[in-house]
């Protein structure tokens, strides 16, 4: 007979043994939370039953402690702006099993840098578009996994790695994102062989998606391989605007693909790009252009139609700021006849503008900041619009009248003085609109960032430069292919440029700069005295090339070809006082 003490014991509930959670099973197991039993080559589970087995060769650190996110609640999360299309679509389900590192990836994606990648203006590509295709398609999926990965490393970091720098992002998620990279190209190479019309739409999507990742790792190179590699499959697609609507004639690839693609040439171009698409610069210059210039009935419209001009625009003032001063007297012809025609084409559109604003909203473009507080989120958002549009377009116009300008920066009175001031003033407000959270770390869309740096390209003035480095310094994001930070960088040689020809000028020293040597009389340090926002301010830089700038462009391939190296002699000069 058991005693009273033999009885409790044998009652009491047994709990269960604890044992700690394995992560090295391989990935069908896990998503299908069975225990693996993590045989060599293949397990057991996998084999027994007839399923593929494969092990992640990279694994995320623990969340520590946070809740866990499933890839249930990740698939019906879909963002506000997402239509019901595509809602239903992403409710759906995956049709695949999803990891736990995976969700966590997704989830990054979804709430952190999709937000981010509409952070200047929305796209039906990054609301609806990848979306939709990330639950149908196992390429586009595991693209979005890998950028997801890159983002949070990111963001734990506390900053995006500059060129030459990628070793300080975390390894754990760093590995993890190659691996995501590496299935995606893996399936893509799959289909190869393939007749499904929806392959090319696929690839040139991954192809968006490797273009982010790689520029968040600080990677330009690889960045401009598949930004090349996605270009050459447009190119085969002959692309061109209708012009019955402006609309693109893309052979079945959603018009915001092209667009985006589009977006990333109109920065990469001044890094060395080759090969850009042109047919919008075909357009503009061949179309009877001024017709869709009429009274705009809407913003949509109004931004359609800006879109052929300002990429045509950046690139003629790229392959101006390309091009050596005999390159540009040998074709100063064809140079001179499409910079008038894109002025003049800018400045109708300007006023196109604002004539819509004053019909639409009783305000133009240029008050439309003291309406930006509106507590209509819709409008809001149009208003964001319109000044974002308003700058690029008075950028355009400035960059263009000095495209064809000396890059020795002579020392002449500036003509356009007005217009460097009200281009400033433009993207400050801008800048502030996106002060805190609202900030995006990275933009697709090189905005803010080539508004800046043209306000104080090739300007006789050292205080455009002071305070155009400055503001590209407290801004400290990333465009596209345009780092706010590398620019400011490249703004000081030019202004330490300008510095050594007024040192080595007989002329009087112009007004807020003076010169100190040290004592063996080899080193110059320019002192410089600037107002900014109505206060005074001072900075001394000694005229020699900036060795951190250097390490970060021999760290990128074809840095050599950039306009800029070209013109400063960015990876030769040593000391800028030297003839």
């Amino acid at each position: 007979m058991e005693s009273p003490i033999e009885t409790a014991i044998l009652s009491k509930p047994q709990r269960k043994a604890f044992s700690k959670r394995s992560r090295t099973g391989c990935r069908t197991c896990r998503a299908r939370r069975v225990k693996c039993d993590e045989s060599p080559g293949a397990c057991n589970n996998c084999t027994s039953t007839g399923r593929t087995c494969a092990y992640d060769m990279q694994r995320l650190p623990p969340a520590g402690g946070r809740k866990k996110t499933t890839a249930k609640a990740i698939v019906l999360s879909a963002p506000n702006g997402a239509s019901a299309t595509i809602r239903a679509a992403i409710a759906a389900n995956f049709q695949w099993k999803v990891t736990s590192d995976e969700s966590r990836c997704l989830s990054f994606f979804q709430h952190r840098s999709v937000p981010q990648l509409v952070g200047y203006l929305d796209s039906p590509l990054w609301r609806e578009l990848i979306l939709r295709l990330s639950c149908t398609e196992p390429a586009v999926y595991h693209a979005v996994v890998a950028l997801g990965a890159v983002s949070q490393a990111n963001e734990m970091a506390g900053r995006t790695p500059r060129p030459g720098q990628q070793h300080l992002l975390r390894d754990n998620w760093y590995s993890f994102a190659l691996e995501q990279s590496s299935r995606s190209f893996a399936l893509i190479h799959r289909r190869r062989r393939s007749h499904d019309p929806q392959l090319q739409e696929v690839i040139l999507v991954c192809c968006l998606l490797f273009i982010i990742c790689e520029l968040l790792r600080g990677n330009v190179t690889e960045a401009t391989f598949h930004l090349q590699g996605g270009l050459q499959i447009l190119h085969t697609m002959n692309i061109e605007r209708r012009s019955s609507g402006l609309e693109l004639s893309s052979g079945g690839v959603d018009e915001c693909v092209v667009e985006s693609f589009m977006n990333f040439q109109e920065g990469s171009i001044y890094y060395g790009l080759k090969e850009p698409l042109r047919f919008d610069s075909q357009f503009v210059y061949d179309q009877p252009y001024e017709a869709y210039l009429q009274p705009f009935q809407s913003l949509s419209y109004a931004r359609r139609a800006f879109r052929p001009l300002q990429h045509t625009g950046f690139e003629l003032i790229a392959t101006c700021m390309s091009a050596s001063e005999a390159d540009i007297a040998s074709n100063y012809s064809t140079i001179h006849f499409q910079q008038h025609r894109l002025i003049a084409l800018l400045t109708r559109y300007l006023q196109a503008l604002d004539d819509f604003c004053l019909r639409t909203f009783g305000i133009t473009s240029f008050t439309c900041p003291v309406m930006a507080t509106s507590r209509d989120p819709a409008r809001r958002r149009e208003y964001r619009e319109l000044e974002l549009t308003r700058l690029t377009c008075l950028a355009l116009l400035l960059g263009l009248k000095t495209a064809t300008y000396s890059k020795r920066q002579p020392s002449v009175p500036d003509r356009h003085l007005c217009e460097r001031k009200s281009l400033m003033a433009a993207a400050q407000t801008v800048m502030r609109k996106f002060d805190g959270p609202d900030r995006p770390a990275f933009a697709p869309t090189s905005t803010i960032v080539a508004a800046v740096y043209i306000a104080a390209h090739v300007c006789p003035d050292h205080t455009f430069y002071c305070l155009a480095s400055d503001l590209l310094r407290s801004w400290s994001s990333d465009e596209g292919f345009m780092s706010s930070t590398m620019n400011a960088k490249i703004l000081d040689e030019s202004l330490k440029l300008y510095l050594a020809q007024v040192w080595r000028s007989a002329a009087p020293l112009p007004p807020g700069v003076t010169f100190t040597t040290d004592a063996a009389g080899l080193q110059v340090t320019a002192h410089l005295t600037y107002c900014a926002d109505g206060v005074e301010k001072r900075r001394s830089m000694v005229l020699e090339g900036d060795e951190s700038l250097v390490a970060e462009l021999r760290a990128i391939d074809n840095s050599r070809d950039w306009a800029c190296s070209r013109a400063l002699g960015l990876l030769e000069r040593k000391s800028y006082c030297e003839d």
